[in-house]
């Protein structure tokens, strides 16, 4: 038995010496044994025991094996902001928004990405005025909660637990299944590292505080480099940090989720339907366009490839005086497998509403330990027409439409029975404050910010304009139809309020 183990263990450690120094995770539905006992969905770890970072979150979904990952099967994605955020954040969180957006518009297309060109060290930069006012920077939480919007997940699991078995008549024995759920970009191998960072992992497990919650913690090799690096690792963000882009294992995992030739059975959203017997292909493009196609067959789902790309387009929306919407067309092409042959899949999509919908609310929960997630976001999936014989997972579709919620609290005096119970003397403060803010020497943007909010009522009356103060000139408003293709930056315009 102990040979047998000294050449496992010596078979492991064979392994991780010719692993390459990259990988990302991918995202899904929870499966049956993903529950919260094992750290999945709750994020209890990470929430309440683990060094707050100031962008501490809950999971919709779960980590998935290689070949089992979700996506988007629509390369738009519409956003826009409702009365809750534009009161509070005003242009300037708008602004914030944007940036992001447009980051994440200027990455390549998927088969054309090269990983070389993007960083893995140094991409998250700090302005120390920011630290010093705990400021969390709104465009960075934006990069993240796309990432994870179009399938990624970060280095919280690059291990996960797979079992957690009670043993013997000793409370609190368990055997422990781990398993490694970040695969390696290019040969697409099971990899410990992310971005050239190797994480073993440490099992913590509450059961002897009388929390039944155990997770597989991940611990860098290297105590001296930061611990998370990818842009999908909303932990790694660290107050008054910001990021210049995706790291180089953010657009891997992108590169293999949507390049063309990544075929899987999936569906498409539900207000999406298809021609699906469109031209062979011989030189694909993803030709996207505003007008309507007129041969519909209905609600599809098969076997299509990635579709490249994904833009995010803000559309008008009057959020600030109502909710209309006008509504906009889409009309695209993605790589379809039909009878062994590839040919073209002609998808048109209605969008009746803004698929991300940006809002903020206070998100205090009153339950011990006291929870301040920075950030909600609601999701679903759209499962495909395959069914495993063998009960084995497939992908699902990650439906377009989301919405996201702030925390607009504001400043949290932490203070705790007996000896901190004043404005003076405190646990902590701020636990974080939203903010917005680059390497340059402006000012960070502290939200709310009144002067964004006059801003904000000027355009309200305007129609989009601001005007000079001391005028008044009321006119008719009316909703604007506005265009938006594949190919813009995260613009769109328009609308009453430039949201």
């Amino acid at each position: 038995m102990m040979r047998t183990f000294i050449k496992s263990a010596g078979l492991i450690l064979a392994w991780a010496a010719v692993q390459p120094v990259c990988a990302f995770s991918l995202w899904g539905p929870l499966e049956a044994w993903q529950t919260a006992t094992m750290d999945y969905g709750n994020r209890y770890y990470y929430l309440n025991v683990e060094e707050d970072t100031g962008i501490g979150v809950s999971e919709n979904g779960g980590s998935k094996n290689f070949g089992e990952g979700s996506r988007l099967t629509t390369p738009i994605v519409t956003y826009a902001f409702d009365p809750t955020f534009l009161e509070y954040f005003g242009t300037k969180g708008v602004a914030a928004v944007d940036s992001a957006m447009k980051l994440l518009n200027g990455l390549p297309s998927a088969s054309s990405a090269n990983l070389n060109k993007f960083l893995t060290d140094g991409n998250e930069q700090f302005n120390y005025s920011a630290q010093a006012m705990s400021l969390l920077d709104m465009k960075s939480v934006v990069m993240w909660l796309m990432l994870e919007h179009m399938g990624l997940l970060g280095e919280t699991h690059v291990w996960d637990l797979r079992t957690r078995i009670p043993y013997g008549t000793v409370p609190c024995n368990f055997d422990y299944f781990v398993i490694n759920r970040s695969f390696d970009p290019v040969t697409y191998n099971p990899s410990s590292y992310v971005n050239g960072r190797n994480y073993a992992y440490s099992i913590w497990d509450g059961c002897t505080a009388g929390i039944q919650v155990a997770d597989a913690i991940e611990t860098a090799a290297d105590a001296t480099q930061p611990r998370f690096t990818a842009v999908a690792t909303p932990e790694g963000l660290q107050l008054g940090g910001f990021y210049l882009n995706v790291t180089r294992d953010d657009m891997g995992g992108l590169k293999y989720l949507y390049r063309k030739s990544n075929y899987a059975n999936q569906g498409l959203d539900t207000d999406a339907t298809a021609t699906p017997f469109s031209s062979l292909i011989s030189s694909w493009e993803p030709a996207v366009s505003n007008a309507p196609i007129t041969t519909v067959a209905g609600t599809f789902a098969g076997l299509v490839g990635g579709v490249e790309k994904v833009t995010f387009v803000k559309v008008p929306y009057d959020s600030v005086l109502g909710t209309a919407f006008s509504n906009r067309v889409f009309t695209y092409k993605i790589p379809w497998i039909t009878n062994s042959t590839l040919r073209r899949l002609t998808v048109t999509r209605t969008v009746v509403a803004p698929d991300v919908l940006f809002t903020a609310a206070d998100l205090v929960v009153n339950a011990f330990p006291p929870n301040d997630e920075a950030v909600t976001r609601s999701g679903n999936f759209i499962a495909n027409n395959v069914v495993s014989a063998g009960g084995g997972i497939t992908p699902s579709t990650i439906a377009a439409p989301m919405v996201i919620t702030f925390n607009k609290v504001g400043a949290i005096y932490y203070n705790v029975n007996p000896g901190f119970l004043d404005p003076y003397n405190f646990e902590m403060y701020p636990i974080f404050i939203w903010g917005s803010f680059d390497g340059s020497t402006n000012a960070p943007v502290v939200f709310p910010v009144g002067s964004s909010i006059e801003q904000l009522e000027q355009q309200v009356l305007q129609g989009g304009a601001a005007v000079p103060a001391g005028t008044w000139n009321p006119i008719s408003l009316t909703n604007t139809t506005g265009t938006a293709t594949g190919g813009g930056t995260g613009g769109g315009g328009g609308g009453t309020t430039g949201g």
